[in-house]
């Protein structure tokens, strides 16, 4: 994780759950020194981002609008495209 500031890097998002009306998520980056058994780093918590549900759905919303400027630019396939790929990571 490199913290720059108000800054951190993230390589994704693990657990995500609504728990007494807050939504938790646990924020993961690509650990430096463990490594899965082809050799590539596994992912680590590094922070958990902790919101009221109207903010997870702004949230959601903006990286939705997000996606789509990308699209648009070129930057990314369609969203089918994205989720076969996100599928086939996992």
């Amino acid at each position: 994780m490199a913290n720059i500031g108000n800054h951190t890097f993230v390589d994704g998002v693990g657990d995500i759950r609504l728990r007494d009306g807050v939504v938790r998520m646990d924020l993961l980056a690509l650990s430096p020194t463990r490594r899965d058994q082809e050799g590539s780093p596994v992912p680590q918590f590094v922070d958990q981002l902790v919101m009221s549900p109207r903010a997870f759905l702004r949230m959601v919303s903006a990286l939705g609008d997000t996606v789509r400027q990308m699209q648009e630019k070129g930057m990314l396939g369609s969203a089918a495209e994205a989720g076969e790929e996100a599928a086939a990571e996992a």
